[in-house]
């Protein structure tokens, strides 16, 4: 990116700059401009845009702007002075400056049922990502890109302007994102208003997939990101109202409450983004304590509801659409409460909410998991702090895999990281003649991959799944932001790394003091010890590994693995049963074995 800005600055630094070129470079500037450079080379990308509007590339430089104002902070000093800039480009450009759009009159049909019937408190599920100016579509050469015009509708509007952001700045870009998000927003709101729970459904996974793509290209901490993710945790509890599904409430309302606190840490507890999600959150509990009965926890979720109410009133205005969502919200959950709403219960056919109800009033205010897994100790999410933990833990993409799956291969050029859930994996490297040999096991709460994320180069060993296996798939420029924000996790990860290295010294020190036997037993101490369980027989490692991998992390080949461990069985302190079954009968007894 910094060699395209390069390039472009010098293009318009001279005395006859080369119109066509200029305006090239500024859509390939656009199309690769990344949050970072965005803050940090703002005052070098207002020049070249005041400069491509002086020479009479207006569209180029609009087109750079919207790059700059979807990755910005909305609501900091960066994103003033973009506008300001676009404010000039639209003069020049002939046109009035933009101005804030009229709130749009969605016609309305009665609310869906909830749960039961009637029309209990709805979540605020609303396109409020500041939608920015498009550009035209911009000539590049003697091409110009042409859009095709969208039939008017109430999505009519944002699906013409996605077209034409598509068109200019590409499908991947930021702003292109923050548009699908406002169109797939407003027809999930069209859906529901509907009641029709198909298209419910349909409309919740384009919102769904337009969330990932948001994500992935701003940031998961950027504000229109974060609002994203809120938008879809209320649209998750919306479907499960259209459904009348217990189950689907309750699984939704953790999502509720982490976008919630997501929002408030991020942006404030006054931020009108963040005063939506805690009504959103509140409204909800509300519906579920009102139905379980807990009359004293309603109450004072209400007054959640009318707290954020009233500070959105102030920060945004009256005539404001979140505003007057939430004081639809605050009406519904105020006759919910006083009986002047009707009947909420559920209908003949459907699982009782009292279950769910009673869940939410025994649980912590905190929203904290329950169940949450206990990572093993030594693994980076074991290291991390809570906060970091969770934010490490929404990064990347859900991933499972079968047995003896290779997920990163050596030598390969892909850069992504695996953060481990569930399962084992294990590394080995390869001669290139077809000789393998185990490097060593990572389990759950481990990160593999991370050597080619951090040096972009070469993949240095293959990973292949013991097991099935559940992870996160995770791009390098994703970990490489989770570790510019978190220090913790910067330093933890050293300190795995330093602990990988510490291993690996320790097999280079077994193979010039110790027997063949004594280096088997000392590996399989370590791992026994590590990630071993106890039963009847004596303590069983759980990880599906033949006796020559395990031999071949001590450094020995296959040959050399059949002796040492006909040695551990003749001491008594191995028993084999199988081919991937491995029984220590007495943990200590193989200590002193192995010289620990």
């Amino acid at each position: 990116m910094n060699s395209r800005m390069v390039e472009l600055e010098a293009v318009l630094s001279r005395s006859a700059p080369d119109r066509q070129a200029a305006r090239r470079l500024a859509v390939d500037l656009a199309r690769s401009l990344d949050a970072l450079s965005a803050r940090r080379d703002v005052d070098r990308l207002l020049r070249c845009a005041a400069a491509l509007t002086r020479m009479g590339s207006a569209d180029a430089a609009d087109a750079l702007l919207i790059a700059m104002l979807a990755l910005v902070d909305p609501t900091g000093p960066e994103a003033s002075r973009v506008r300001d800039q676009q404010a000039l480009v639209a003069v020049a450009r002939g046109r009035r400056e933009p101005g804030p759009t009229p709130p749009r009159q969605v016609r309305r049909r009665p609310p869906a049922a909830a749960f039961g019937r009637g029309a209990p408190p709805r979540q605020v599920v609303g396109d409020f990502l500041d939608p920015m100016p498009v550009a035209d579509p911009v000539a590049v050469g003697s091409v110009a890109v042409a859009v095709e015009p969208v039939k008017s509708t109430e999505t009519g509007a944002l699906e013409l302007a996605l077209q034409r952001n598509a068109a200019v700045l590409g499908a991947n870009h930021p702003q292109t994102a923050v548009l699908r998000l406002n169109l797939m927003c407003a027809r999930f709101r069209i859906a529901r208003d509907q009641g029709d729970t198909a298209e419910v459904t349909e409309a919740l996974a384009d919102l769904r997939d337009a969330t990932d793509r948001a994500v992935n290209s701003l940031g998961v901490h950027h504000p229109r990101a974060l609002v994203a993710q809120a938008n879809l945790a209320s649209a998750e509890f919306e479907l499960a109202r259209v459904r009348r599904s217990a189950e689907r409430a309750r699984l939704a309302l953790p999502s509720l409450r982490s976008a919630a606190d997501r929002t408030a840490t991020r942006l404030g507890a006054d931020h009108p983004h963040a005063v939506i999600a805690t009504a959103n959150l509140a409204s909800a509990e509300l519906e579920l304590a009102h139905l379980d009965g807990t009359r004293a926890q309603a109450q004072r979720l209400l007054d959640v509801v009318r707290d954020a109410s009233m500070r959105a009133v102030s920060a945004l205005g009256v005539d404001h659409p979140a505003v007057r969502a939430l004081e639809e919200q605050r009406r519904a959950c105020e006759a919910l409460l006083s009986g002047a709403g009707p009947d909420p219960s559920f209908e003949r056919g459907y699982a009782s909410f009292a279950d769910a109800g009673r869940s939410l009033a025994t649980s912590s205010p905190s929203g904290a998991r329950a169940g949450a897994p206990e990572w093993p100790a030594g693994t980076l999410l074991a290291r991390l702090r809570e906060t970091s933990r969770q934010e490490l833990l929404g990064l990347g993409t859900a991933v499972r895999y079968a047995p003896d799956r290779e997920i990163i291969v050596q030598d390969a050029t892909d850069t992504h990281v695996f953060l481990i859930l569930d399962g084992v994996v294990k590394v080995l490297v390869d001669d290139g003649s077809g000789e393998s040999a185990v490097l060593t096991v990572r389990v759950a709460g481990d990160l593999v991959g991370e050597m080619a994320s951090m040096d972009h180069r070469p993949r240095s060993a293959t990973v292949v799944t013991c097991g099935d296996v559940t992870a996160k798939l995770i791009t390098s420029a994703e970990l490489h932001g989770f570790l510019h924000r978190r220090n913790d996790g910067f330093v933890e990860l050293l300190g795995v790394l330093d602990d990988q290295l510490r291993w690996a010294n320790r097999r280079r020190r077994d193979f010039l003091s110790h027997t063949a036997a004594e280096r088997v037993a000392r590996v399989l101490a370590e791992l026994v010890g590590a990630h071993g369980r106890q039963e009847v027989g004596g303590w069983v490692l759980g990880i599906p590994l033949t006796k020559v991998e395990l031999a071949s992390i001590a450094g020995m080949k296959p040959r050399t693995a059949e002796k040492a461990f006909a040695d551990l069985r003749k001491a008594g302190v191995v028993v084999s049963h199988l081919r991937r079954d491995v029984v220590v009968p007495d943990l200590e007894a193989l200590r002193r074995f192995a010289r620990l």
